[in-house]
């Protein structure tokens, strides 16, 4: 095939006689930081020459996916005079066929589009051209358009308030304000693509995340679903649909101020563990790559190597970002488990080459990405964040010698699943602060939840969930742990709504002058412990946020109290079905073992959980705060403690809990917790310093 493919890539076309956009159509007035979406003509020429390739599949014919054939560009000159490129891309609108669930082209007379979102107000002058063959010079197009402010808060961008700013958080770029990611997954459309009732679904997902206060999430740019270049790498007319619908979810973001991470995904590098040879559970694998297909690419290295390989994932690259790299919500792009889309490839060069260590596979994948990074950064979108993670973190990636993925990343995303009791107090917490610590970048756990053969937990409880949310929040990461599972239980069942309150309790805090560090306390070991409490502590000492728990509540522990859970236990699955996604039974996904010792502590089997409550509340027990301001002797530094109640999808403060406390010798408070039972097994806190004499 490789020959036919590169007779196709040097064909030349004949020179045109005159080229020239026919009409442009675009709005005179644009919002700060919000589309501005020019639409254009072609000659007629030139515009069937390129409906031949894309209709009937003509090489013959222009090709709009290649830069080198057709390339259509604008020159914005700002108010300040400062210059930015922007490439056009083809464009074919479509209209939904319920009936058949199916995308059906509609018309328009512009198929070509220059997405753009100006970042400063005043008077801009736009110049718009093209080129075919990379010869032929159109006519040149000029205009001008006002930009008016807007409501939008522009780009995220890595805090750099002040000098001594940790780098913890992230700011808006417009007023430099606190971003606090409030966030879950919202992947894939429903089952992987975007035909029209899984675009829906996946649109109502985005819906429901905005609807509980929810401001970030992460969208995989899937082969079967907006990836421009599978199944073909040099023809993207398949896909037109798929983008077309990934259009609407941008605009909602964007309309609701959502941000969101694009992320590549590593199935396109995995064998099929189920099917040698053919497409694994998600319908593509190695076998399926086009570049391997078009090119008779004989290894997963060529595709890092191969010069035109290269030259086409550079091409798709641009032409996502012509797409939507405009978008100031559009705020990461990066790969996901990268461990994953080397581990073959490793495996499979080690049969010929035993020296080709994973560093070298390691280093393969960087250099790839490194390179991608630069073209995006100079010639797509300077304001472009990178976001990478691991499944699991390769010791590679935590020595300081090492250039890697890390290294060359702005936000360090980490992923931790897990059903035991310990699984936020040690594991994701340990996990975060010391990969904040080892790389000084924000940290992100960009996927999380319960494990995916214990998922039917989602159909009788959302109390791993919502400790989750809760204890990452206070983590020191950019926000709230992102649950994976959004599909398979979390909007499902309504735990989601859980972000509500925790959206309030961050909301107009300055995280990025507060300079807070986390801390954890606990009553005990894991089997014992009744009490895990969470903070977030300023630099100056006079603030804390923070999160404080029954943790006997637990999953485990709820066995005795729901006959859901006890169903699961003694069976392994429940006896109705529990519905999820576009109607799927959790029930039909393998048997979990629920009765590992691995989930039991001391409580399982004498009462499950253990409500704290005391008549009053100075003889409810104590938990611990650390680090701030130290008291000598008289000199007593007072703090006020108030309590917000967080179970009834809303923030209450809980006035009568209020406390005032001194620290003492070391810095440290001792507060006591309200009742911590089955109306309220947590509650959220915050901690201000007073002074040095008591407030009555």
């Amino acid at each position: 095939m490789r020959w036919f493919f590169l007779l196709c890539c040097c064909f030349s076309f004949s020179v045109w006689t005159q080229i020239s956009i026919e009409k442009i159509q675009c709005d005179k007035v644009c919002g700060k930081f919000e589309k501005l979406e020019i639409k254009l003509q072609l000659d007629k020429v030139t515009n069937q020459s390129v409906n031949n390739f894309v209709f009937r599949r003509n090489p013959q014919s222009i090709n709009p996916f290649d830069p080198n054939k057709i390339s259509l560009e604008a020159i914005f000159t700002a108010p300040s005079g400062k210059k930015v490129k922007r490439y056009g891309f083809y464009f074919q609108p479509y209209k939904a066929n319920v009936l058949y669930d199916r995308w059906e082209k509609d018309t328009t007379a512009f198929p070509w589009r220059i997405r753009f979102a100006p970042d400063e107000i005043g008077l801009w002058n736009c110049e718009v051209f093209y080129t075919v063959n990379s010869k032929d010079l159109s006519d040149s197009k000029h205009f001008s358009f006002e930009c008016n402010s807007s409501h939008h808060k522009g780009y995220l961008v890595i805090d750099s308030n002040n000098e001594k700013s940790s780098n913890r958080y992230l700011s808006y770029s417009e007023d430099k304000s606190p971003f606090f990611s409030v966030s879950n997954n919202i992947s894939s459309g429903g089952f992987l693509s975007y035909k029209p009732s899984q675009n829906q679904r996946h649109l109502e997902g985005v819906e429901k995340l905005i609807e509980a206060g929810g401001n970030f999430t992460r969208f995989d740019m899937q082969p079967q679903a907006a990836l421009p270049d599978w199944p073909m790498i040099d023809n993207y007319s398949s896909k037109l649909d798929e983008m077309y619908a990934f259009d609407n979810i941008v605009e909602l973001c964007e309309n609701n101020s959502v941000y969101f991470i694009v992320f590549r995904h590593h199935v396109e590098l995995m064998n099929s563990r189920t099917n040698p040879g053919g497409s694994d559970w998600s319908g593509v694998s190695w076998f399926d790559n086009p570049y391997r297909k078009a090119l008779d690419l004989q290894s997963k290295k060529d595709y890092f190597s191969d010069s035109i390989a290269k030259v086409w994932q550079m091409n798709s690259l641009r032409y996502v970002f012509s797409r939507w790299g405009y978008s100031p919500n559009f705020s990461f792009y990066g790969y996901s488990e990268v461990d994953n889309w080397y581990k073959d490839l490793l495996e499979e060069e080690q049969k010929v080459n035993t020296k080709f260590l994973e560093k070298s596979a390691l280093s393969l994948f960087t250099k790839w990405f490194v390179d991608q990074k630069q073209y995006i950064l100079d010639s797509l979108n300077k304001n472009m964040l990178f976001s990478n993670s691991y499944s699991v973190v390769p010791r590679l990636e935590k020595s300081k010698r090492f250039d890697g993925m890390f290294s060359n990343s702005d936000i360090v995303s980490l992923h931790d699943y897990e059903t035991i009791k310990d699984v936020n107090y040690k594991n994701r917490y340990n996990t975060l602060t010391k990969n904040r610590e080892l790389f000084q970048k924000p940290v992100l756990l960009e996927e999380m939840g319960i494990s995916d053969n214990k998922l039917k937990i989602y159909c009788c409880t959302g109390i791993e969930y919502h400790n989750s949310i809760w204890s990452t929040a206070m983590m020191g990461g950019i926000g709230t742990g992102m649950d994976w599972w959004w599909d398979r239980g979390v909007q499902d069942f309504g735990y989601h709504f859980d972000l509500k309150p925790l959206s309030d309790f961050f909301k107009n805090i300055p995280l990025n002058k507060l300079e807070l560090t986390p801390q954890k306390w606990s009553d005990g070991n894991v089997d014992k412990r009744t009490i895990e409490n969470f903070a977030l502590v300023s630099q100056n000492k006079d603030t804390v946020l923070g999160w404080v728990h029954n943790a006997t509540f637990y999953w485990r522990n709820l066995v005795n109290e729901m006959p859901c859970l006890q169903e699961l236990m003694e069976k392994g699955r429940l006896t109705h079905p529990c519905f999820v996604g576009e109607g799927h039974d959790l029930n039909e996904e393998g048997l979990g073992d629920y009765n590992l010792a691995r989930f039991e502590d001391s409580f399982t089997f004498s009462g499950g959980v253990q409500p704290i409550i005391s008549d009053t509340i100075v003889n409810s027990p104590i938990f611990k705060v650390k680090h701030l301001k130290k008291s000598f002797g008289f000199s007593k530094n007072w703090y006020e403690v108030t309590f917000y109640e967080i179970n009834a999808n809303r923030l209450t403060e809980a006035k009568k809990e209020t406390q005032t406390v001194s620290s003492n010798l070391n810095g440290g408070v001792k507060i006591h917790v309200p009742n911590l039972d089955q109306v309220n097994p947590d509650y959220a806190y915050k901690i201000r310093y007073v002074g040095k004499y008591r407030k009555n």
